[in-house]
């Protein structure tokens, strides 16, 4: 197969059939044409419950626009959930792709569409030859960015009836060429955290700010004194992130505004560091405000825990990743500063999050993920939804009989 752009291998994506169930080019290719925001994909919904339906599975909603469906074993024995995410972002698509998106400024600029595909690759196979013991719990989950959709799963009982031991979860990563597994033990990827400071002034004339007390200035002095945070508070061989990315402030060029709003993100791997930069942020805020005479008005919000892959499971992840691609194409791979809601499950129960190359060296699989010309090479479909099914497959082979030990 060539990269997005293309066809697949042969020319055009072939639709063989198994259960009426295209094949994954031309899933990927389906889904990515009809992108829906955050807890807004009931027509994604609607498509994956027929296609699991066709394959005799009885799936069911969760978390509203979510799907859950059940492959089980023919004997008794571990559950092992295997997720994807299915939202969208709001980008407007720059790709000139011919299945390019249909809803203007929804665009899969993340790679959910892949994840999805693949997922529903697995399930077909999973339908057709279910595993010797235990069970599949397949999760098309949604909301992954930044709208708490795993939480809702969770809350919606998706680790339960019958109690998931173990996950698996996987992302397109533009990082790694096509054809590579990328895998970290431990932290994959960073808590999320994020905050806003309403600096609370005294409006006045620009031309009398002795009469004022002038928050844009203030602000600037919050945003340089907030770098410090991490040069200066954090010790140097842990990693964090402090990013401003959003400033608000006044309406006219001779107007002092009475406030001033910023807004941004905490990056963290280690819980220690994430307590520090919390701590430290509210205090120096506080200060640097009350010194230049205005008043600090923060919210800081614990949003996602850190990504940590079991060490175990990652062992059995790289051979199966080797079985896969190869074991020259296995890797270990960098920790990203990024988030994911993936995390909270593997909070809850022991498991992997893998990277799946997707980059083929060409400036049409260069561009960023959140990027309006993000593409894959979509050969990686097929190797991570390979890797999927043979994680479930081996976990659910090795794992101790009874259900709840791993």
């Amino acid at each position: 197969m060539t990269s997005g752009a293309g066809g697949a291998a042969g020319g055009a994506a072939r639709a063989t059939c198994a259960g009426d169930v295209p094949d994954l080019v031309t899933l990927r290719r389906t889904l990515h044409a009809a992108p829906e925001l955050s807890l807004r994909e009931q027509g994604t919904a609607d498509r994956v419950t027929t296609l699991l339906r066709a394959l005799g599975l009885k799936p069911r909603r969760i978390a509203a626009t979510g799907v859950t469906a059940l492959v089980r074993g023919a004997r008794r024995g571990p559950t092992i959930l295997a997720r994807a995410d299915i939202d969208a972002l709001p980008v407007t698509e720059e790709t000139g792709l011919p299945f390019a998106s249909r809803n203007a400024g929804v665009m899969h600029a993340c790679g959910h569409d892949c994840h999805a595909a693949g997922l529903l690759d697995v399930a077909r196979r999973l339908a057709a030859q279910p595993p010797e013991r235990g069970n599949v719990k397949l999760l098309f989950q949604p909301g992954e960015e930044g709208a708490g959709g795993m939480q809702l799963c969770l809350d919606g009982g998706v680790l339960r009836r019958p109690d998931v031991t173990a996950a698996v979860g996987v992302h397109v990563w533009q990082n790694e060429r096509v054809g590579r597994i990328g895998l970290v033990r431990g932290a994959c990827m960073a808590a999320v955290d994020d905050f806003e400071v309403r600096i609370v002034g005294r409006g006045g004339h620009a031309a009398m700010p002795h009469r004022s007390v002038d928050p844009v200035v203030v602000a600037a002095h919050v945003v340089t004194a907030l770098q410090t945070l991490v040069s200066r508070s954090v010790n140097p061989l842990d990693t964090a992130v402090v990013t401003v990315g959003s400033i608000d402030a006044g309406t006219a060029f001779n107007v002092i505004p009475p406030h001033a709003t910023l807004r941004g993100t905490v990056r963290t791997f280690a819980e220690p560091v994430r307590k520090l930069i919390a701590r430290r942020f509210k205090t120096l805020v506080s200060g640097v405000c009350r010194g230049l005479g205005a008043r600090a008005e923060t919210t800081y919000r614990h949003f996602l825990p850190a990504t940590v892959n079991d060490a175990a499971m990652v062992d059995l992840a790289w051979s199966v990743a080797e079985d896969v691609v190869g074991k020259r194409n296995v890797v270990a791979a960098e920790p990203s500063m990024g988030g994911e809601d993936m995390s909270l499950a593997l909070r809850a129960v022991p498991g992997v999050f893998a990277f799946i190359g997707a980059d083929n060296g060409t400036k049409q699989t260069s561009y960023p993920h959140h990027h309006p010309r993000f593409d894959v090479d979509e050969r990686c479909l097929a190797v991570g939804a390979d890797f999927m099914e043979g994680f479930a497959r081996r976990y659910l082979a090795e794992a101790p009989g009874l259900p709840g030990i791993r």
